[in-house]
């Protein structure tokens, strides 16, 4: 694994995650609302936490404590060789630990939509707006789509496309 290919998809996933989580511009454009019934009743759930789908809390807990904490049990082996070019599971773990840094923003400023799933495959678009104002770069509304598994009892980030 070359250095310059790490550092590059360290600062590539740094950037998107900065982008999707804690970057807002200062136009006040607000997002085009593409929640799905799925999010929508989720989302009316908030207040009622017996009506809310477990699945749909485990996949948002998943993505917001990866992109908080970045956690290598909420990888599949695939993503977690993505992000490291490493394909030994260990060695890749310990190398996106050392990596990783910690953002200053917390789990609340983490907007997560549109979640959907179906067995064990599940979709997750993060990022858009935050309270009403949209995520952008260079005037483009920027999110990613998370895509997860459900493996060895818990929902897990097998691939994320930034949009």
């Amino acid at each position: 694994m070359g250095r310059k290919r790490l550092w590059a998809t360290t600062m590539i996933c740094g950037a998107a995650l900065a982008a999707v989580a804690g970057c807002v511009s200062d136009d006040s454009t607000t997002a085009t609302d593409t929640a799905t019934t799925t999010v929508a009743t989720a989302e009316s759930a908030e207040t009622d936490s017996t009506t809310i789908s477990p699945d749909i809390d485990a996949i948002e807990t998943t993505i917001k404590t990866w992109i908080l904490e970045g956690d290598c049990t909420l990888m599949t082996d695939k993503f977690l060789e993505d992000q490291t070019f490493d394909d030994n599971p260990k060695s890749a773990c310990e190398t996106f630990e050392n990596l990783f840094t910690a953002p200053s923003y917390g789990e609340d400023d983490i907007d997560i939509t549109d979640v959907q799933f179906e067995n064990d495959k599940a979709t997750a678009v993060v990022g858009g707006s935050v309270d009403g104002i949209s995520v952008t770069s260079g005037g483009e509304e920027i999110t990613s789509t998370y895509h997860l598994v459900f493996e060895d009892g818990t929902w897990k980030i097998d691939s994320a496309d930034l949009n």
